[in-house]
This record gives structure tokens, sequence and C-alpha cells, in this order.
């Protein structure tokens, strides 16, 4: 049994795949899968033929589409599409019939039933499709089902690849394209698939007219189409307009549909396309996780990770085009590849020992395709995965996925999210959780100003909800430093309240003798008129201590408002106290206080969501909630601290204790002064100035001396005091 030889369009949609290898008795099959390949591409293709010899022996099943997400039918139609991809691989790889035949009786199946398709029965809020109840995974279905195809297609007779190009192939791009005008011509990832979808089928077909549509729109201007999308869905970092879970989302189609534009239409130069921004949105993609997980940035489901399909293609891709061994690091972690030639080559390097480590470093990404909509910064200690990261998020909206909660931060370290993001509420595919799709809390609670670690005011939202007047309005990143011992993000908003200026500076402190940095934040809000003004931190772990005397609520629940995210929050207890506030809980092995210096007359709040929660769709998560009333200018000045360790195996507690003795703040004209002593004596001083210029000079006088330093944030080790906690 040979390999079957492939046509030049078809091996040209591979991206470098090889032609025919000699006759190999078919006894010998299961062996080349076991043997002749580097161990990473013999388990993919173990694993491929498990999904398809249950398909063999379960039968061609092609059912009429009815069910939602998560229903009998739309699993059916996932699986098959899994099926005809991986099927055609293992033929392009074996050259076993039965693997030809199945995926051609699949498609022959489709062919039959495609042509008699109208809107899909379960349709929602999202434009319908013909196989599942939204037409984005018609177009994830034709991705997958050409690549497939592309393996077996020269191998069937003329009249069965007539029959699947004109029901099944044709008849789905020609519904992708002028069938739904409206999808893809957004910049958006539905349009992205959609794209990819016919203008891979274009190739394969050899119909240009396809291929242009995919590529300039429907009326090939270039005003859409997916060259647009790569001009308008990035930043000219890398960054994706909807956030890191959208950006692992849209990676696949747009590096699939590259490669084929690499291998069918080179002078393009389509991986140098804009500055080779789909090379960056790759690179950037990897850096948005930690310990492999997605920033769970507006609209995301915290589980994903780099350990997903659409990150095997890109990851394969991109070592295939740049042939950067850092990528081969990511591809170990993964522990996973694509059962594609590009797979099979990155599977080898890393067998000959060629991967190194990816080092994460701190990054300021800019967002906006002209990379002015403000920033998502990255500050990191540690040049790995699971290391201390702060992000500060200064960016744009992120269009109709995008949350209320500019000027919000996250901080992670090595036991995982510490101050957190909701992300979304949404039980993908479950079919019992309204069909699998975003749930009604998601736009009452998870994309809500007061689910986000920012200031609300007077218990509204920013922008008052609507996301197309946030897309309009940009965040301003001020200053950030990316190196040191101490670096920092400044940024500024004064659109997303009526009358309110917001800016906010996180500091990234290392101390020696502190496993983990200190962050410290700085938010000050200014007005003409009297707010309210919350804000919320929410955290993972339990609480362990405080200094605050809360009035627990031990006997009933009441909830802390009415609308805007509040309906959602229950109150265990609420505080005040004098002066310095400190919070501790613990999450993992490690222990971390809070520290606080409010605006005076603060109260304190601590929440847990899942308040009118009917149906049981929101996690049960714990917030503070720092309150000031009746305040036109107000400055919140706050201070994380991770220390000690718990060791559940040994029975062992270091240092539990807050190591921070006090936290004071002043401001001194232009200038805010925090200075954070240790309980050994130690002090540190941060002086945040007004001006951000980069080379302006400022002063301050501390212990009677005159400190001095350029740009807006200085750092300085003062002597010991004798203070003792």
């Amino acid at each position: 049994m040979t390999r079957p030889r492939m046509t030049r369009t078809l091996a040209l949609l591979l991206a470098g795949a090889t032609l025919a290898a000699p006759a190999v008795p078919a006894a010998a099959q299961s062996a080349i899968a076991a043997t002749a390949h580097a161990p990473l591409f013999a388990a993919e293709i173990a694993r491929a033929r498990a999904d398809v010899e249950a398909s063999i022996r379960a039968g061609v099943n092609v059912p009429v589409p009815k069910d939602p997400g998560g229903g009998f039918t739309h699993e059916q139609h996932k699986r098959n599409y899994r099926i005809i991809f991986e099927g055609g691989q293992l033929y392009r790889l074996t050259g076993d019939t039965r693997y030809r035949d199945h995926v051609r009786d699949l498609l022959l199946a489709y062919a039959a039933l495609y042509p008699k398709l109208g809107p899909h029965p379960a349709a929602a809020n999202q434009t319908a499709g013909r196989l599942f109840w939204q037409s984005l995974n018609d177009s994830v279905f034709l991705v997958n089902a050409v690549q497939g195809y592309a393996q077996i297609r020269d191998a069937l007779t003329p009249q069965e690849r007539q029959r699947i190009d004109d029901g099944a192939i044709r008849p789905m791009a020609v519904f992708l394209s002028d069938g739904s005008p409206e999808v893809i011509g957004r910049i958006h990832n539905h349009a992205t698939w959609a794209c990819a979808g016919v203008g891979l089928a274009g190739y394969l077909l050899g119909d240009r007219d396809l291929v242009d549509k995919a590529l300039l729109g429907l009326d090939k201007s270039g005003k859409t189409g997916f060259l647009r999308q790569l001009d308008l869905l990035f930043s000219p970092d890398g960054y994706y307009a909807e956030g890191p879970y959208y950006q692992r989302y849209a990676l696949q189609p747009f590096v699939v549909f590259a490669a084929a534009i690499a291998a069918n239409d080179p002078s393009r130069d389509i991986f140098g396309y804009r500055d080779g921004i789909v090379l960056k949105a790759v690179r950037t993609a990897i850096d948005v996780t930690h310990d492999g997980y997605f920033l769970p940035i507006n609209d995301a489901m915290r589980d994903k990770s780099l350990r997903t399909e659409e990150l095997y293609h890109a990851v394969a891709i991109a070592y295939g085009a740049t042939k950067d061994p850092a990528f081969l690091g990511i591809a170990e972690g993964q522990g996973r590849t694509v059962l594609t030639p590009a797979g099979e080559a990155v599977a080898a390097d890393l067998a000959a020992g060629k991967a190194k480590p990816w080092r994460f470093a701190s990054r300021l990404l800019s967002d906006g395709p002209d990379g002015k909509g403000g920033a998502l910064v990255l500050l990191r200690s540690k040049p790995t995965a699971t290391g201390p990261l702060l992000v500060a998020k200064n960016s744009v909206q992120g269009m109709g996925h995008g949350h209320f909660d500019r000027l919000t931060w996250l901080y992670y370290d090595e036991t995982g999210p510490v101050v957190t993001d909701y992300g979304a509420a949404r039980f993908l595919n479950v079919e019992a959780k309204h069909g699998g799709r975003y749930l009604p809390e998601n736009d009452s609670w998870a994309a809500t100003t007061v689910a986000h670690n920012t200031l609300v005011v007077d218990e509204q939202q920013q922008f008052g909800g609507k996301w197309k007047v946030g897309e309009e309005q940009p965040t301003q990143q001020l200053s950030t430093s990316l190196d040191g011992p101490t670096r920092w993000s400044i940024g500024a908003i004064a659109t997303a309240y009526k009358g309110v200026a917001l800016r906010r500076a996180l500091v990234m402190v290392e101390v020696e003798g502190l496993s983990n940095p200190l962050t410290l934040d700085l938010l000050q809000a200014s007005s003409g008129g009297r707010h309210r003004y919350d804000l919320p931190l929410h955290f993972s772990g339990q609480v362990i201590d405080s200094d605050i005397a809360f009035a627990r609520n031990l006997a009933e629940r009441p909830v802390l408002g009415k609308a805007n995210g509040y309906q959602h929050l229950w109150v265990d207890g609420e505080g005040t106290k004098a002066g310095k506030a400190r919070l501790t809980w613990m999450q993992g092995s490690r222990f971390y206080s809070y520290h606080m210096a409010p605006p005076a007359g603060a109260r304190f709040i601590l929440t847990e969501s899942g308040a009118n929660d009917p149906e049981f769709n929101l996690r049960r998560e714990p917030a503070l909630i720092q309150r000031v009333d009746g305040a036109a200018d107000a400055a919140f000045v706050s201070l994380l601290e991770p220390h000690g360790q718990y060791d559940a195996s040994a029975e062992t507690v270091v240092a539990s204790s807050s190591r921070v003795a006090t936290l004071d703040h002043r401001r001194d004209g232009p200038i805010d002064l925090i200075v954070v002593t240790l309980v050994d004596g130690r002090r540190i001083a941060v002086a945040v100035a007004t001006d951000v210029a980069a080379g302006a000079a400022h002063s301050i006088t501390i212990d009677g001396r005159a400190m001095r330093w350029t740009g807006p944030v200085g750092r300085f080790d003062l002597a010991k005091t004798g203070a003792k906690k």
C-alpha cells in the first residue's frame, strides 16, 4: 500500500506535505504509525486512529440538524468534522483506503443532506447556520472538512468528487459568503472563520472567485475580508481586539488560512503582511497566559489554555514559518500537536532536542488597529510561565465581548489567580444551561463594572453599560516601565463616567528578602460633584483574618444593591476602621495581605457573588469593597503583599502574618508619596508624579532629605526604623 499522490494544489494547501512513499505491506501499517514518527506525532496518530476507527465501527451518522449547542445533533456534526479532518490526514499518512472511504461516505452524506437545509431550527440571537444553531459553527465545520477532504479528493472517482464539490463544499462556501453578507462582511472572529472556510474551499476547488471574496470581501474592494481583518482586529503588537480568549479562538482560522495563502499565493507574502502581524499574534497569544491559561479578560472561559486545538495549529504553523525553537518549548508543554506536516515537523525537531524555553517577559501590548487605544500591560518579575504577573487593563472596550472594566487589574503567581476576573457567565455547550450560550447573568453580572477590580461611580456601569459608546472611548496608557526592580503602569480615562476623571498607577516593587514582589496601587478619582465611590477587590482564597471589625450577617444575607451587578452580591459583613486597614487570605500554599489606606470615612464591605441567581448560574466568589460616600476627589492607596507558606503535607506554616508594618500616604503638591515599612524596620518609598513625561525631573523631601528622580515614578530605600508590628 502506498501513500496517495496529491495534485500540486493539494500539496500546497498542506503547506509542505511529502508526496508518494514506497509501498508498505498492509500488515505493517500499524507499525508505521507507532514507530516511524517522533513520539509526539505518533501519539497524535494513535489518538486519531482511535477516533476514526470508532467512527467506522459506528457507521455514518449525519443527522438532520435540530439541537442547540451541547445537544445530540450539534455534537454529532462536531464529531463528524473532526473525523473528516483526522481520517483525511490518516489516509495521507498510511494510504489505508478504509480511512479514505469513511471520509468519502461522510462527505457524500453531507452532499445529500446540505442542499435540503434551511436556517437551523434552534437559532437564537446569532445568525443561523445550516448545520449548527449559529453560522460560526458552520464555518468551523468547513475549515476542518476542507483540510480532510483535500487529502482524499484526488483518490475519488470524478463522479464522487463532483457530488461532494457541488453538494457540500461549494454550497457551504456560497452560504458562508454570498449567503451570509452580514457575517463575512464584519470585522469580527465570526467573519474570520467564514473567510478561512470560504478561502480554503476556493483554493481546493480552484475557484478564484471564492478565494478573492475571502481575501478582499464580497465586492473585492478590500474594505472587508481576511486582509482587512488583519488590519483592524490586531494592534501593531499583535493584541486582538476582543481580548485573549477570543485571540485564542480566532488564531486557528488566521494561521491555517495564512498557511494556505503562503502556499498558493506566495507573492502576497502573507507572513510578512503588516510587519508580520500573523506571527506577532501567535507570540502575543502565548504571552497573554499564566501557567498556560489565557487571561480571562472580557467574555472568557477561565479553563481555556494553550492546550487547545487552535494553539496546536498556531504553534505548529508559526514554528514552520520561523523555526524559532521557543515554539518547540511551548509544544513540549502542550504535549500535543496537529496531524499535519507542520505538526510532524514540530514533533521531529522536538524529539531531536531543539526546543528552547519560552521567555515570559514584561510587555506593553498596544490596543487598537493603530496602537492608540490604550494598552494591556503585563509586568513580570520572572521569565517563567508561573511567576508573578501583574496585569493592567488600560485598553479599548473589546467590541461586543468587552466588559466595562477600564483600569482594572489582575495578579497571578505560583499559586494561580490571586486577584481575579470573573470572565464570562457561560457553560459552553452545556445544553441545560441555555443551550451552552452566554447566560443572562453575563450581562447582569460578569460584564459589569462592579464585577471587576476598578472604581465604580454611583453604582453605575462605565459608559452607562453601552459597549458601542465604550468602543469609541480609548483609555490612555500614560507611562510604562517594564524592567528593573520597580516596574509600573499608569493609565487614565476621563470618559468612563460623565464628569469623573480616573487615573491609576500600578507599581510592582521587588524587595530584597521577599520571595515575590509587592504590588502598590494608587487609584485617584477627581470630579466637580460628589459621588459614591466603590473600589472592589475580587480575590481567590479563604479569608484568614482582618484588622477590620466586620459586623457579620449570620442569620440573613442582605443584597448589596438592585442593578448594575450589585443585585448579584450577597453582603457577608460590613465594617469601618480609622486609618489603615488589612485583609489577609490564603490561596494554595501562600498567604496574601491586602493593605489599604483609603479616603477618610471609608467603609469596608465583604461580599460574595451569587445573589438573585435562581438557576445557579453564578460561581460563588468573594470580594472586598472599599466604599466612600459624598466625595468629589478621592485617592485609594492599596498594597498587595504575598507572604509565607502553608505545607499541608508537613503540617507546617511559615510567616502567615504580614511582613508589612505600616502603609503611609501623603500628597505633596503634584506628587503622591507612599511609604511601606516592613516589620524588620526597612522602609521603601515610592513617589508617583502627576507629570508622566519620561524626562521630567522631580523632587520630594523625605526624612528631611531631598529625593530626586526623573520620570513619573521614583523608588527609594530609606533608613531603617524601629517600627514593630
